[in-house]
């Protein structure tokens, strides 16, 4: 019986379906990290939601070559099980594991999405820490990798931040790690999707980190790449970078971050203008709220005395009512 991805949890425990998917993310065939064994994943995505499949064993050497990135296809038979969150860290609160029944057939369905619903990059800033995120931005600023320490260890680990962009007129931090961070090979002005990013807190910094789970891809062949690419082409043209917009949420920009955007001089000097324009705007505000506070000082001083002289009163007329 064919369904769709969100009704397969009406066949829990169940081995004998179909559903024609697109494969988001295939990882590559993985050993336990106890034991001897392998195993791979794959995201699977169609007009309803997504879901990860994994695959065990002698079944990894047979269906591993049949699963491509981005193709559609139907897939037939497989164990429908709860999702064990410790481990699966996908959307779904179900997971497929393919066995022995499992068949796998490409697909010639068109009109099955290459990406999960996308998300603005300002909805960053109002998720929980650790929940996932699909989003798309351009890259306004590429910094270079470096080494850190890890917590309570000598070892280290290898990291590059990327400042994304979108027509929300915010920015955000994607941390890449290790191979990520030191293969990393895009531009300025490139466009950049993270599916499966996940919203870490630093430093009271909301900010997407990129994990072994998550899928990242430059100049995806998506309508959303091509929006974004004109909406930065006019950016670009009209000269102009809204700081006080652009960091409303991210909470992180400070002089060093500023003095670090040394490939583009015209952004430099946008933002060091704009700076200055919002700590203008910043003082008179603030100019505004204490003659506004003053205000509302000599309102409360008023209102006492007025309420002084009416309990006054009162307790004259009261006087006078009991004499």
């Amino acid at each position: 019986m064919e369904y769709a991805i969100d009704e397969l949890k009406n066949v829990w425990n169940g081995y004998y379906w179909s559903i024609t998917a697109r494969v988001l993310k295939k990882s590559d065939v993985l050993p336990f990290k106890h034991g001897n064994g392998k195993y791979f994943t794959t995201i699977l995505i169609d007009k309803t939601t997504e879901i990860r499949a994994t695959a065990f064993g002698n079944d990894v050497d047979r269906l591993f070559s049949q699963l491509q990135e981005n193709n559609v296809y139907n897939i037939k038979n497989g164990e429908i099980k709860e999702a064990d969150k410790a481990y699966n860290k996908s959307k779904n609160d179900y997971e497929i594991i393919f066995n022995g029944l499992t068949v796998i057939e490409r697909s010639g369905v068109t009109d099955i999405p290459s990406h999960p619903q996308l998300k603005t990059i300002e909805k960053v800033f109002s998720m929980d820490k650790n929940t996932l995120i699909d989003t798309i931005g351009v890259i306004i600023k590429i910094e270079q990798s470096k080494k850190i320490k890890k917590i309570n260890s000598n070892d280290t680990l290898i990291l590059r931040n990327i400042i994304l962009a979108d027509k929300s007129g915010v920015r955000v931090t994607v941390t890449l790690w290790d191979t990520e961070a030191t293969n990393f090979n895009a531009n300025e002005g490139d466009t950049m999707s993270i599916i499966g990013g996940k919203i870490i807190d630093y430093k009271n910094v909301k900010k997407i980190s990129v994990t072994g789970s998550s899928k990242i891809e430059i100049n995806p062949n998506w309508n959303e790449t091509l929006h974004l690419q004109n909406w930065y082409k006019e950016f670009e043209k009209k000269k102009l970078l809204n700081l006080s917009q652009v960091c409303i949420g991210s909470q992180e920009l400070d002089m060093f971050e500023i003095s670090q955007i040394n490939s583009n001089t015209t952004i430099s000097e946008r933002i060091l203008q704009q700076n200055k324009i919002d700590y203008n705007l910043i003082s008179k505000r603030l100019l505004e709220l204490n003659d506004e506070e003053n205000k509302i000082k000599m309102e409360r001083t008023e209102l006492n005395f007025k309420k002084q002289r009416l309990l006054i009163e009162r307790e004259s007329v009261k006087s006078h009512l009991e004499n």
